[in-house]
Formats: structure tokens, sequence, C-alpha cells
């Protein structure tokens, strides 16, 4: 009979604990919605049709990395340089998230994906742009590394409290969409927690 006393109490509590999960609203001030894909634990996606999801990693979880990857148009089977044969899309949207401890450490992660993009791709144009409410750096640039299949892309990078953010959308020579209308598209469908 104790021990049912002692428990009780217990019940609301976790029943809170697991429902502090879901955010209650966005950085912008829209209401958090259930059917947006949760990418670590600070943003939500709602991503365009045009793009089909391809995976959702939580692989590097521990130290705050979260990534997930959409595709476009058809695939081909394409042997990359270790070897192994992927899938190849006529493009490729990646975003990749850290979750710091501190907002500084999310800049610091930031200017390190932004200064890569920078030394690994032909830059040919630098903007900044905001999409609710959302501050990002936009690249565009042409592939030059050979073993990239890519033949150009346009990448953003920005922070939004301490989380860092990099979505990179790179397609084939072929590819005929406009890239920086897309990720606009796509990352107007992206959505931050408040801390």
């Amino acid at each position: 009979m104790i021990k049912k006393k002692l428990l009780f109490p217990i019940f609301p509590i976790l029943f809170l604990i697991g429902c502090a999960s879901t955010p209650r609203e966005t950085a912008d001030g829209q209401k958090w919605s259930d059917d947006w894909m949760k990418i670590g634990t600070t943003v939500g996606v709602d991503a365009p049709e045009q793009f089909s999801l391809l995976d959702n990693k939580e692989t590097l979880a521990a130290d705050g990395l979260y990534y997930a990857t959409w595709v476009d148009g058809n695939s081909m089977p394409y042997e990359n340089s270790e070897g192994d044969t992927i899938d190849l899309y006529d493009a490729q949207l990646y975003l990749l998230t850290n979750e710091a401890i501190s907002e500084e450490n999310a800049n610091t992660s930031c200017d390190t994906w932004l200064s890569a993009a920078k030394t690994n791709y032909e830059v040919i144009t630098e903007d900044t742009i905001t999409l609710n409410g959302q501050s990002y750096t936009l690249i565009t640039y042409n592939c030059t590394n050979e073993d990239n299949p890519y033949d150009h892309g346009v990448s953003a990078f920005g922070v939004c409290g301490t989380t860092a953010v990099c979505a990179e959308f790179t397609c084939l020579e072929n590819y005929t969409e406009d890239l920086e209308t897309l990720l606009t598209e796509f990352l107007n469908s992206c959505h931050f927690k408040t801390d």
C-alpha cells in the first residue's frame, strides 16, 4: 500500500517530462506542428513536396550533430572515390545541425563550415538573407573537387540560439531547376524551437 502511494505522484511528473520534448512554438512565434520532421531536438522541417527524404541520421547525437538528406530527380548507380557504389540523384540537399553548448560555440561551428565551403568550392556569390526571422549567409558555387560528382550548388549557413545550421543543395550539370529558389523554399520550411 505504501509503494502505491509513493509511485502515484511520479506518473504525472514522468508524463510532463515526456511532453517537454516537443516544443510549443518556434523562435519566430509560430505554433510548433507535430507533422514536422524533427532534426535533432531544435529543428522541425516541413519539406516541400518536390524533395523526397533519403536519410535522417542521429549517429553523432552525443556530439550534438544531426543531419538529414533529401533528393530530387532520378537516381543512377555511381562509384565513389572509396570504391563504393551509391545512388546518385539529379540533386541532393543536406541539412546539418549542431546543437552546441553555447551561442559562441554554435557561431564557431557555423564559421568553420562556411570557411570549409569557401575552401572546397569555387564561390560565385555571397549574400545575407533572412527567412522566418532567421538570418543566413548564402553562397552559390561551382564544385571543383574531382571526387565530387555534382557540378554546382548553393549553401546557407546560420545560427539560431545555440544551434548552428548548414543547408547544402548540390546538383548535376543537367539539373535545370533554380537552386537558390528551391533552397529558399526549403529554408522557409525549417523552424527552430525557442530556448
